[in-house]
């Protein structure tokens, strides 16, 4: 049995019967644009990378799928199947009282043990989070990273890269909600990573995005 259920930019996503089980397959697809040792070597590199922050996010106690087997001449993952709809979903449908806040916290405290551990998610959006029976799952590490944690100049800028994602994503979908969205999150990540680190980290945001308005005005 194999069906396809999402399509992206790098990869294809579809269920697999593997072992007896069904398992969510993430399969990096060829591009024909690239040359072809080359692009075997990049895909290579990021499923072995995204495995391995996986695997790491597991050991630190957050909830991610299970990694089955990672399949390197195919370069594929395959993974626990987590039936469930995504957090981006849920906003929608809960609307932004306490359970929505609720959750962004929870996705604050999960994405505060990353960067505390010197993970960067690379796309953390409430898309790339399953909710099932009132936990939070991160998915989709494609993009990610690890640094040294120092919270010093570097490590903030980094830092605030996967935050402003966040923040984009929240003014993109929920718009008038999003500060309100952000500040739970916000709530969550600082008991995680210490308000001091939070606060920086924020700063950073800050500069982040005046930065880009500059730069956009600088191209008008």
């Amino acid at each position: 049995m194999r069906r396809v259920i999402a399509k992206g930019a790098e990869a294809i996503l579809y269920l697999e019967d593997w072992l007896g089980l069904t398992v969510l397959v993430k399969e990096r697809m060829p591009k024909a644009y690239r040359d072809p040792a080359f692009d075997k070597a990049i895909r290579l590199r990021r499923t072995i990378n995204e495995a391995r922050l996986m695997i790491k996010a597991h050991g630190l106690g957050v909830p991610v799928p299970d990694v089955y087997d990672v399949d390197l001449a195919n370069t594929r993952i395959r993974m626990r199947y987590i039936e469930s709809v995504t957090l981006n979903e849920l906003l929608f449908k809960l609307g932004y009282g306490e359970g929505s806040l609720r959750l962004m916290a929870r996705m604050g405290e999960l994405l505060g043990i990353l960067h505390r551990n010197g993970i960067l998610h690379g796309d953390p959006t409430p898309a790339n989070v399953l909710v099932k029976d009132s936990e939070c799952w991160l998915i989709d590490f494609g993009l990610g990273e690890e640094a040294n944690p120092t919270w010093d100049d570097r490590y903030l800028h980094r830092v605030a890269l996967d935050l402003n994602v966040l923040l984009r994503s929240l003014e993109s979908n929920h718009g008038p909600h999003s500060g309100e969205l952000f500040k739970a999150f916000l709530g969550g990540y600082s008991s995680v990573v210490g308000s001091s680190n939070a606060d920086n980290a924020v700063r950073y945001v800050r500069r982040l995005r005046s930065l880009a308005r500059y730069m956009t005005g600088r191209l008008l």
